[in-house]
């Protein structure tokens, strides 16, 4: 359960609409789901079981603020998911980053594949169809990082989306491509 710190704020009441809204998007999984939100941002998980995986999916919203020397220093705002799979096979190994300099490293054959500043790297694994889904998904979710190592699966994406079932079945389709 979210508790919500209710204030009279415009801020509160965003966050309590984006809040209310995944969470009743998640309700038919049977998620588990605690944490909080209040007129500065939110961090929640929702727990859920399917087809012998566990899924926990963080959605995070804060502010930092500065102390400034001699000006006022404006406060930085971050907002985002985090993705964390656990019951893969352990052999799967993959990387996906957003990075200019390690796009450098990128081997040829998936360079072509995936935009800028995308690197990739997966390890005993050539599967056309599934790099295209691969690629695809990372696109339309802007996925930041995705990692696949000893049976867990994490990803990152630095900004809210409001389509968090649609974002389940994406990753949900990675992982069952890569059993194919």
């Amino acid at each position: 359960m979210i508790e919500y710190e209710t204030t009279d704020s415009s801020f509160f009441k965003e966050n309590e609409k984006y809040c209310k809204n995944i969470e009743s998007k998640l309700k038919p999984l049977k998620t588990d789901i605690s944490g909080y939100c209040n007129c500065y941002g939110y961090e929640f998980k929702a727990l859920f079981e399917k087809e012998d995986l566990s899924f926990e999916i963080k959605f995070i919203k804060n502010q930092t603020t500065q102390n400034g020397v001699v000006t006022a220093v404006d406060a930085h705002e971050y907002a985002g998911i985090e993705i964390n799979i656990r019951g893969l096979q352990p052999e799967y190994k993959m990387t996906v980053v957003k990075s200019s300099l390690l796009r450098y490293f990128c081997s040829s054959e998936y360079k072509d594949k995936i935009p800028e500043p995308y690197y990739i790297k997966l390890r005993d694994f050539q599967n056309y169809h599934f790099t295209k889904n691969l690629v695809k998904t990372i696109v339309d979710n802007r996925i930041s990082k995705i990692r696949i190592k000893n049976g867990k699966f994490f990803a990152l994406i630095d900004e809210p989306s409001n389509d968090s079932i649609t974002l389940i079945k994406d990753i949900e389709c990675i992982i069952k491509n890569l059993y194919q």
